[in-house]
């Protein structure tokens, strides 16, 4: 049974994450459930970012934003000129890509059989007056 709970709570993760990247402006947003076709996680949820500005922006925005609610991540990995970066959860796992190299790895491709949701930025709360809080923080 404890294994559902931790689903519900990767579920509920991806929920938040999909509400901070969508304030962030990311694109063409796409949950992969990996239970039972993965043994790393439950979870990817992938985004495309316009450049790799944007990327970096929205990989700490996200980061800080889900360390302020108590959620930290397990690891993090970008590096300049990779156009590709990961926050890792556990049972979730965001990627951003720039949108050739995304097309380029095409994680949806590799996890043909995992069941795969389009995300819609109108489908989630996102939290601007956070966000631009927390804009003003970094200046």
């Amino acid at each position: 049974m404890a294994k559902t709970k931790t689903v519900v709570e990767a579920q509920v993760l991806a929920e938040k994450a999909a509400g901070i990247l969508f304030s962030k402006k990311v694109e063409d947003a796409v949950l992969l459930d990996l239970r039972g076709l993965s043994s790393l996680t439950d979870f990817y949820l992938i985004c495309t970012c316009q450049n790799e500005t944007q990327m970096r922006g929205v990989m700490h925005h996200t980061y800080r934003m889900l360390s302020r609610e108590g959620i930290k991540a397990l690891r993090s990995e970008y590096h300049t000129g990779v156009r590709w970066a990961v926050l890792d959860y556990g049972d979730l796992i965001i990627h951003l890509f720039e949108k050739d190299t995304r097309s380029y790895y095409s994680l949806e491709r590799l996890w043909a059989d995992a069941k795969s949701t389009r995300l819609k930025p109108e489908d989630y709360v996102t939290h601007e007056e956070e966000t631009a809080e927390d804009e003003d923080e970094d200046l």
